[in-house]
């Protein structure tokens, strides 16, 4: 039998994060689960008592038999508890496991962004949505345009 099993208090008061990850620690609460198969039984049980009115169309059968599950299962308590507790370590190991996007955010304007990283294709790595809208870089040349007009070459700044 779990902790959790032999304190009835948990039950009746939201219980801390800190808490949680240690009862979680401790194993699976047996009662808990015990508890959450017999409730479905008595579910599935009372589900087939219920005559659907055999003029309905087979989607409102099921929309009914939907409904009367949420309505059974509402009586097992806030769905919050019945969610799996995460500890800490689970959580930065999901994020983690994410890959990581690229920031895209505004740095400043494009001739700036050219004096200071001087490749064209770092400075298209560092240019924002909307700059990313309006230049264009030839990748052969190393040229970027904004619309017609050229403002780097490919080795310095196009003034005029």
């Amino acid at each position: 039998m779990g902790l959790l099993a032999s304190c009835h208090w948990w039950r009746k008061r939201t219980v801390s994060d800190s808490l949680k990850d240690i009862l979680r620690k401790t194993g699976p609460d047996q009662h808990q689960n015990q508890t959450k198969d017999k409730w479905e039984k008595k579910q599935d049980i009372a589900d087939s008592y219920a005559t659907d009115d055999p003029d309905q169309t087979p989607t409102e059968q099921r929309h009914d038999h939907y409904r009367r599950k949420q309505e059974f299962a509402s009586r097992l308590g806030p769905a919050t508890e019945r969610l799996p507790i995460r500890t800490k370590e689970e959580i930065e190991k999901m994020k983690k496991d994410r890959p990581q996007r690229r920031q895209i955010s505004f740095e400043g304007p494009i001739e700036r962004l050219i004096e200071k990283y001087k490749d064209p294709k770092e400075v298209f790595e560092h240019l924002s949505i909307g700059q990313l809208m309006k230049y264009e870089l030839d990748e052969e040349t190393g040229c970027i345009y904004e619309g017609e007009r050229m403002l780097f070459d490919g080795e310095k700044l196009v003034t005029g």
